[in-house]
């Protein structure tokens, strides 16, 4: 991908903060959807139950390098790599896209706040550069907002659904074979984003702490100016047992 050309395809969070209006409107002339239903668990729980809707999630500071593949609205494919340094315990994330040819595209900062270190077009405009940060905060930070079900789906997967005050519903999914999937729901209970965590080899740090990284994440944008990213893993470093800190 390069910072000029077909530039102007980049811009899926854009388009759809445009388009929000018009979304709206949409929702409220069609009825709204319905969350799918857990089935809440009987005590005393089943063993492992309580920690599985932790696995999609680290602990302690790691940096993550993907290669990444777009699929957006236009149908257009581009490629790029990416580096995150996720903090789960501070809240925060760092994020640096690049194209394949080795230019910064965006460098960005969750902490609290959004913070842009460099951007290239169209990654400089700001809505484009938070749905980017929205995207990597649903793909490596826990769920803001409080648990309200825990229970399982009719697969007998384990779910666990959060509620934020800004009327938002996440579901954590553990698949009873391993993998994992997350959906954030908006206020009309119409999903807005889905991520699948796939493994085809179990990655495990060598002191004890028994992290899994995916091999594979696919996140999928739903509605009117939908796109999707798939993230291969390229490599996986815990900062933290480096003495780096939190």
């Amino acid at each position: 991908m390069k910072a000029s050309g077909n530039q102007p395809s980049l811009k899926p969070y854009a388009a759809i903060h445009h388009s929000g209006l018009l979304f709206c409107i949409l929702l409220i002339l069609v009825s709204c959807a319905a969350l799918p239903k857990i089935e809440p668990f009987r005590l005393p729980l089943p063993a492992g139950e309580e920690i599985r809707c932790r696995w999609p999630y680290l602990t302690g500071k790691w940096q993550l390098v993907h290669s990444v593949k777009a699929v957006l609205p236009n149908g257009l494919r581009q490629s790029m790599i990416g580096t995150i340094i996720v903090s789960p315990e501070r809240n925060t994330v760092h994020c640096v896209l690049l194209s394949i040819e080795g230019l910064v595209l965006v460098d960005a900062v969750y902490d609290q706040e959004v913070i842009v270190n460099r951007a290239v077009p169209p990654f400089d405009e700001p809505e484009v550069v938070a749905g980017l940060i929205d995207d990597v905060r649903l793909l490596f930070l826990k769920p803001s907002g409080m648990r309200t079900e825990f229970g399982f789906s009719e697969k007998r997967s384990t779910i666990c659904r959060y509620r934020s005050g800004e009327g938002k519903t996440v579901d954590v999914i553990a698949h009873p074979d391993g993998n994992w999937e997350i959906r954030q729901y908006g206020s009309s209970d119409r999903m807005e984003r889905s991520v699948r965590g796939f493994f085809v080899e179990k990655n495990r740090t060598d002191d004890g702490l028994g992290e899994i990284v995916p091999e594979r994440l696919e996140l999928t944008a739903h509605g009117f100016v939908g796109y999707e990213l798939s993230l291969d893993l390229i490599e996986a470093i815990p900062l933290s047992s480096q003495g780096f800190p939190e």
